[in-house]
C-alpha cells in the first residue's frame, strides 16, 4: 500500500489519522498494478485554493470508482509542503486514499503537469489516457462536462481509451521550487518585498481570507510563479475599478511596472538579494480599529456551511431596541472565520420584513438564505466590508439614520473551503455624539425592465436618475449577477460636461466593492446620473447559471439577473435639527 519515489513519501492505512513516513527508494511513485483497471492520480496543494475547492468532488470519484478496482493517489510536489501539513490536509477532508509528497516535483514534471489541480488516469498496462482537469468549471452546478469520470467509465467497461489531454486553465501553478535561483538585478530584499507587504500581506497572512501567506521571502519564492500570473491577469489584487476614471479609498492596484517587476523576479528566479535590506514586514492591529464600538451585533450560535455547492449568501436579523434615534457614523467588521467570509453589507428594515423570512426558513440556523439582495427592497444600508477595506467615520456633520425598531440586516458572502466551516461573524456600530448636520441617505439607480436574450454576447441595459437637488455623492457600488460583465456610471451636469462615477470593466460576482470616493463628489441640481451595464448570456461564459442559455430578467434568484448602482449621498442644503 505503500509508494514512493526517492524523496520521503507520506502514506495513509485506514483513515488519514493514521499517516506516517514511508522509507525513501522502495517504488517508483504510482506504481500500476496489473490487477487494477486504473490508477487515478491527483496533484494537489495543501494551500491551492481550487484544489480545496475540489475536495467533494475529488470525494465523490473515489467512493464510486475504489470499490470497482480503481486506485486512488495525491501527489502534492508544491514547495514548502510537508509531510504533517498533507498528512493534516488529507485528514480534514477525509481522503482515505494514499497521499505523497513528491518532493522537487519529480513524478509531476515526468507526468507534464503545469497547473494544479490536475488529473492523471492510467489504464491497467500503466499507460497515460488522461491528463487535465477532473471537469470543467470549478462550481460545480456549473459543470457539464465530467471529463474524469466518462474516462474511467470507459476503461472499467475495458474499452480501449485513446489518450487525451484537456488544458487546465483555473488553478495554481506547478511550483517546486527547488531550482537555483540566478542572479538577477531585481530581487525580493529590494524590489519584490515592498510590493507584497502593501498590496498583497494585509489578506495573504495567517488568520485572513486569502488561501496562503506572503509574509516572507520563501513564500513568496514559492508563489513566485503564480504571483507573476495572477498579478499580468489582473486577478490579483482583487481592485474592479477602472483606472484613471475617478479616484478611491483603499486603492489597491498595482501599476504597469510593478507589474513588470513580479514577472521578471519570478523568470529570474526569485532571488532573494541582500536578506538585510528587507523591509521589516506589515504589522497590523487588533481590536477594533476605530476603538470600542457603541454597540455590537452577532448570531447567537455559528452559522455551519457546507463542504461543496454555490457561494452561499446568509442573512443575519437584528432586531434593535433603541428608544431613540441613533446617527451611525461608521461600521467595522470582525469575520469569525476568515477562510470562508467573503465580505458583508449591512442593510435596515424599517418595516420589519427580514424576521418573517428567517422564521420561514427554518433550518435550525441563524438567518436566511438569498441570492444577491437580502429578499425585499431594503430601506437604506450602512456599508460594508471585505478583506483589504479599512473602516472609516462618515464625513464630518454626515451620519446614517438608524432609527427605534429598525432592523439591521447582515448580509454574508460565504465562499465554501471543501471541508465543514463555522462562522459567527460580529458587527460593530459607531454612533455620532450628536445629531448631524445632514443625514447620509443612498440612491437605488436601477432598471429592473429589461430582458436579456439567450446567445446575446454583448447585451446593453441603461438606467438613469434625474438629480433634483444640490448633492454631494459619497460612494458607488456595482451590483449584477453572475451575466455581468461591465458596468459604468458618469454624471452628466446642465452644462454639458461630466463626472465619472466608477467603470468596472470586468465584472465578477464574487468581487463585488463599495468603491468609497477619494474626494466626495459635488453634483449639481439638473444633472443626471446615467448607468450602462454590460451582459453575457452566451455559451461563452462559464457562470452562466443556464445551459443552454435562457431569456434572463430581474430578479434575486442565481438565474435571474439585476442591473443596480447603489450611491450614498448628502443633500447639500439639508440642516438636521440639533437636539
Amino acid at each position: 500500500m505503500t509508494f514512493s519515489g526517492r524523496s520521503t513519501a507520506l502514506f495513509l492505512v485506514g483513515t488519514a489519522a493514521a499517516a506516517v513516513l514511508a522509507v525513501a527508494g522502495l517504488a517508483p511513485i504510482g506504481r500500476q498494478d496489473k490487477a487494477q483497471p486504473a490508477t487515478v492520480r491527483v496533484y494537489l496543494s495543501t494551500d491551492c485554493p481550487v484544489a480545496a475547492k475540489y475536495t467533494p468532488r475529488i470525494q465523490a470519484l473515489a467512493r464510486e470508482f475504489e470499490p470497482k478496482g480503481a486506485r486512488f493517489e495525491a501527489l502534492f510536489p508544491n514547495a514548502l509542503e510537508t509531510a504533517e501539513g498533507v498528512a493534516r490536509y488529507a485528514k480534514e477532508r477525509d481522503y482515505h486514499f494514499n497521499v505523497s509528497l513528491d518532493v522537487g516535483a519529480k513524478q509531476a514534471k515526468a507526468d507534464g503537469i503545469t497547473m494544479i489541480p490536475t488529473v492523471v488516469i492510467l489504464d491497467q498496462q500503466g499507460r497515460m489516457v488522461y491528463r487535465g482537469p477532473i471537469d470543467d468549471n470549478k462550481t460545480d452546478e456549473n459543470v457539464t462536462e465530467q471529463y474524469a469520470r466518462d474516462v474511467l467509465r470507459k476503461l472499467l467497461e475495458e474499452k480501449d481509451a485513446v489518450f487525451t489531454e484537456v488544458p487546465v486553465e483555473l488553478g495554481c501553478m506547478l511550483m517546486p521550487g527547488d531550482e537555483a535561483a540566478r542572479s538577477a538585478p531585481i530581487t525580493y530584499a529590494e524590489h519584490v518585498a515592498p510590493i507584497l507587504y502593501k498590496h498583497c500581506t494585509p489578506c495573504h497572512r495567517p488568520g485572513e481570507v486569502a488561501p496562503f501567506s506572503l509574509t516572507s521571502y520563501d513564500e513568496a519564492k514559492k508563489w513566485a510563479p503564480m504571483i507573476a500570473w495572477a498579478t499580468e491577469t489582473n486577478r490579483m489584487p482583487p481592485w474592479k475599478a477602472t483606472a484613471g476614471y475617478n479616484s478611491f479609498h483603499d486603492e489597491n492596484r498595482l501599476t504597469d511596472d510593478q507589474i513588470r517587476t513580479l514577472k521578471e523576479w519570478s523568470a529570474s528566479g526569485a532571488p532573494r538579494g541582500d536578506a538585510k535590506k528587507e523591509p521589516a514586514p506589515p504589522t497590523f492591529p487588533e481590536g477594533w480599529l476605530l476603538g470600542k464600538p457603541n454597540v455590537i451585533l452577532k448570531a447567537d450560535k455559528p452559522f455551519k456551511l457546507d463542504a461543496e455547492g454555490r457561494d452561499v449568501y446568509r442573512n443575519f436579523v437584528f432586531k434593535t431596541d433603541f428608544k431613540e434615534t441613533k446617527w451611525v457614523r461608521a461600521i467595522d467588521v470582525r469575520p469569525g472565520n476568515r477562510k470562508v467570509v467573503h465580505h458583508v453589507i449591512a442593510f435596515l428594515d424599517e418595516q420589519g420584513r427580514a424576521l418573517p423570512l428567517e422564521e420561514k426558513e427554518n433550518d435550525g440556523q441563524p438567518g436566511y438564505t438569498t441570492f444577491g439582495g437580502v429578499g425585499f427592497a431594503p430601506s437604506g444600508s450602512l456599508g460594508g466590508w471585505a478583506p483589504g477595506l479599512r473602516p472609516r467615520l462618515s464625513p464630518e456633520g454626515t451620519a446614517f439614520e438608524l432609527k427605534p425598531g429598525t432592523t439591521v440586516v447582515l448580509q454574508v458572502h460565504y465562499h465554501k473551503s471543501g471541508k465543514p466551516e463555522e462562522d459567527q461573524t460580529e458587527l460593530a456600530l459607531y454612533f455620532a455624539d450628536e445629531p448631524p448636520q445632514r443625514a447620509l441617505r443612498l440612491a437605488w439607480i436601477a432598471n429592473p425592465l429589461f430582458r436579456i436574450p439567450p446567445g446575446e454576447k454583448d447585451h446593453l441595459v441603461t438606467a438613469r436618475f434625474p438629480v433634483p437637488a444640490d448633492v454631494t455623492a459619497y460612494a458607488a457600488m456595482p451590483h449584477m449577477h453572475l451575466l455581468g460583465k461591465e458596468m459604468k456610471a458618469w454624471v452628466e451636469k446642465p452644462d454639458g460636461s461630466t463626472i465619472p462615477l466608477v467603470w468596472v470593466k470586468d465584472w465578477e460576482f464574487n468581487w463585488q466593492f463599495i468603491y468609497a470616493f477619494k474626494e466626495p463628489l459635488k453634483i449639481p441640481r439638473g444633472s443626471t446620473i446615467r448607468v450602462e451595464a454590460r451582459y453575457d448570456n452566451s455559451t461563452d461564459n462559464p457562470n452562466n447559471p443556464n445551459n443552454p442559455p435562457k431569456p434572463v430578467t430581474w430578479g434575486e434568484q442565481t438565474t435571474d439577473e439585476m442591473m443596480l448602482l447603489i450611491v450614498p449621498f448628502t443633500i447639500d442644503n439639508e440642516r438636521l435639527p440639533t437636539r
